[in-house]
């Protein structure tokens, strides 16, 4: 499925600019150089209400639905067709084949490869091709041998603008996928699956700025050198996964974020400032951790968990807070492990 980016909704937002722009245009030209009957005012004042509504629901789209809503979707894959039939009704009432308004055809070929790369380039191609032959054929009174010259560079250009057009977008998004895959190896712990150290950098400070309040945990297993020690790195490998994955699943997107942290050491910002749900969540992840087993049918073992939280202070500085957090975990194991101590 096709998911916009945030530079594909600038360029939806160009397009909705250079429509409200083209309405004005049209319609003075047309009442100026091209009205000469009843029937052409009836035809072009349909197509002027048919393109303010449409605009007017794209531009709704844009400005008050999200990105990522069905609604957005759809109303921007459809303003290309749109596009392509205002194209058509426009030329033919301005002059047909000789309109001024005929490199439109150009933007509505490069706003389909927006949507379907290279393939969405050359059925726009392909279809302003045959709506262009149409045009001809009703309005210019068909293919004079004057003007094939004309109508044949009109499609060669056409065809340029397609493959041309279609290539460049078709290898930007090749290369937008090719970054996306590296940002995420460098931001994603291999091992746990979660965000690593350096994500966790970078959340605290942008949660900071959009949240006063936020309680931060840092979380240490217990006894993971001995782990490590006795049952194999690859048993503690194991454990670091198993972690990895209940935090994936006990802690919602909407809830808050899980970071390994480092080594054993893992980093949880949950986006409240309650502590009685964030100490119940703690708790139950203990409970299901403890409940896991590790090792061998020969021998097995369990796993807990020691947790430092705090409430994020008014004004708190990312680096004040998370030493303040380290600190309170290094409590919790000071006092016996497995535990939660919170911050005053």
């Amino acid at each position: 499925m096709w998911m916009p980016r945030k530079s594909d909704h600038i360029m939806e937002i160009a397009y909705s600019y250079v429509r409200w722009f083209f309405v004005p245009t049209s319609t003075l030209l047309f009442m100026k150089y091209y009205h000469h009957t009843e029937q052409d005012l009836i035809l072009f004042s349909l197509l002027f209400c048919f393109a303010v509504g449409y605009m007017g629901l794209t531009e709704f789209a844009l400005q008050r639905s999200h990105v990522h809503s069905a609604f957005y979707r759809n109303m921007t894959k459809i303003g290309v067709v749109f596009d392509y039939m205002a194209f058509l009704l426009l030329i033919s009432l301005t002059g047909g084949s000789q309109s001024p308004m005929y490199p439109i055809a150009y933007l509505v070929i490069l706003h389909a490869s927006l949507y379907w790369s290279f393939i969405g380039a050359m059925v726009a191609t392909f279809m302003v091709i045959c709506g262009y032959m149409g045009v001809v054929l009703t309005v210019d009174g068909g293919f004079l041998e004057d003007q094939l010259p004309r109508h044949l560079l009109n499609c060669v250009f056409l065809i340029m603008v397609g493959v041309i057009g279609g290539i460049i977008v078709a290898r930007e998004r090749k290369h937008f996928v090719e970054k996306g895959i590296f940002e995420n190896l460098a931001k994603t712990d291999y091992l746990t699956g979660l965000s690593n150290h350096r994500s966790f950098q970078e959340q605290i400070k942008e949660t900071i700025v959009q949240r006063n309040y936020f309680i931060l945990v840092m979380a240490d297993i217990d006894y993971f050198k001995s782990i490590n020690d006795r049952y194999g790195h690859q048993a503690g490998d194991a454990v670091l996964r198993e972690i990895g994955i209940l935090l994936e699943v006990m802690l919602p997107k909407t809830l808050g974020s899980a970071f390994r942290y480092g080594g054993e050491e893992f980093a949880i910002i949950l986006y409240t400032q309650d502590q009685q749900p964030a100490s119940e969540l703690l708790q139950q992840f203990s409970q299901k951790l403890y409940a896991l087993e590790f090792g061998s049918a020969e021998e097995q073992f369990r796993v807990t968990m020691s947790f430092g939280a705090a409430i994020r202070g008014e004004d708190q500085h990312a680096d004040e807070l998370v030493a303040k957090v380290d600190a309170l975990l290094y409590e919790a194991k000071g006092q016996g492990r497995n535990r939660v101590v919170w911050g005053r």
